[in-house]
């Protein structure tokens, strides 16, 4: 991907860009969008304050799918314990079938989850396959030896 912003809807120019908290020089050069996992731009008169003239035109927040993966495994882990037992055992999430507010997540799964906050997680529940059978609306039996099954707040 170029330096050239006007292909992200609503992206400011000249914008401070970060990515994976670390402020890019280069802007987002070299960064491939099939390892883009969040973008987020950001505006505001806060954001002069704290970046000084540098921030006035927005700040552009980037994460890469591994950088994402760390930071929800790790939320995951905070908010469910057994999670971070079960992600130690496997060694990674790649054995984890993800279902969000009782639809399985199949695609971009990364990408779904890197949007996610923990002020918005109700109840974060790892179960073996059968038990989440009964409480996933589109249950499809799959390779997944753990299953996570995440309540937003927002479903109440």
């Amino acid at each position: 991907m170029a330096q050239d912003l006007s292909s992200i809807p609503g992206a400011p120019e000249n914008a401070l860009i970060f990515v994976d908290s670390v402020e890019s020089k280069k802007g987002m050069e070299g960064l491939d969008p099939s390892k883009i996992a969040l973008i987020d731009i950001v505006r505001g008169s806060k954001l002069k304050e704290k970046y000084g003239p540098r921030g006035e035109n927005g700040v552009i927040f980037v994460e890469t799918v591994d950088f994402a993966r760390k930071r929800y495994t790790r939320m995951f882990g905070e908010i469910n314990p057994a999670y971070a037992i079960k992600l130690k055992e496997y060694g990674s999430d790649s054995a984890f079938q993800y279902v969000l507010d009782g639809s399985m997540i199949s695609n971009s799964i990364p990408q779904m989850l890197a949007a996610m906050e923990r002020k918005n997680i109700e109840r974060l529940v790892v179960m073996p396959p059968k038990t989440a059978k009964d409480m996933v609306k589109d249950y499809q039996p799959n390779d997944k030896v753990l299953w996570v099954l995440i309540q937003s707040k927002t479903t109440k």
